[in-house]
């Protein structure tokens, strides 16, 4: 009977002993699982890293513009049957009208229809000047790039000056000139190129004298001679526009002309 008690009592322990031993690798089994769940996500975000770099790179990197011709305005240029077009076959905005001389053979000019870079002119130096308006001229070359320089358009020039002239000979529609008093001309231009977007102008620029010495304004003028013919054979091409031009250099209009919107 005893011996019977102890084998039931062993046979007990030994089941115990099994018990405990499953309950322990049941546990052990899914310890591992977690870490595959956390790695997973981990690898992806190394994985997408680079792509995303990839993407922001991309997305800065912005092809330059083709050409300069937003420098006329924001308003797109007005047509005025240009027949010039650069390298891209894009109509340019400046536009050689025609070289002409005055009837006593004595000046060169050059007709040409560009841009201006500033809505608002101002009354040049009296030094260079006498109530001329002053801006920036914008020619481009064949390849939509823009070359700027000072002009002073008008003003009185020739001497002995006559008080009872207005300063500038100026036309509001390219057909009819009128006389303005050189804040009038600011004025009326700063309207028209606000009220167009675009700042596009017609000029008549002076080249060259045999008598450069006709008043002080076109003795300046007559010093910056071979300027002014590199620029009109600019003008011709397309190309060969200055990049530095001397001091105190600026290109001189007798006149000039808006161009309306029809």
């Amino acid at each position: 009977m005893l011996f019977l008690r102890k084998s039931i009592f062993t046979l007990i322990l030994i089941a115990f002993s099994l018990t405990a031993c499953g309950k322990v690798s049941a546990t052990q089994v899914p310890a591992t699982t977690p870490e595959v769940i956390i790695n997973t996500p981990q690898a992806i975000a190394v994985l997408s890293t680079p792509t995303s770099l990839m993407d922001s790179e991309i997305l800065s990197t912005e092809a330059p513009p083709a050409n300069d011709y937003a420098d006329c305005g924001a308003g797109g240029l007005i047509d005025v049957g240009y027949y010039f077009k650069d390298n891209n076959g894009d109509i340019s905005p400046t536009q050689l009208v025609r070289f002409q001389k005055t009837s006593d053979e004595v000046r060169d000019y050059v007709a040409v229809i560009t841009c201006l870079k500033n809505d608002e002119g101002w009354i040049s130096d009296p030094d260079e000047v006498e109530n001329g308006y002053e801006n920036e001229i914008i020619f481009f070359d064949k390849n939509g790039r823009a070359h700027a320089y000072r002009i002073i358009i008008g003003g009185h020039y020739v001497a002995p000056y006559d008080p009872t002239h207005k300063d500038i000979t100026g036309s509001i529609n390219g057909i009819d000139n009128l006389f303005y008093n050189v804040q009038e001309w600011i004025d009326v231009s700063r309207n028209q190129f606000v009220s167009n977007d675009s700042r596009q102008i017609g000029v008549d620029i002076y080249l060259d004298d045999t008598q450069g010495d006709l008043s002080k304004v076109l003795t300046q003028v007559y010093s910056f001679r071979e300027i002014n013919l590199q620029i009109a054979e600019a003008l011709k091409t397309g190309e060969g526009y200055p990049d530095q031009v001397p001091e105190g250099f600026f290109l001189f209009a007798t006149d000039s002309w808006l161009i309306q919107v029809e």
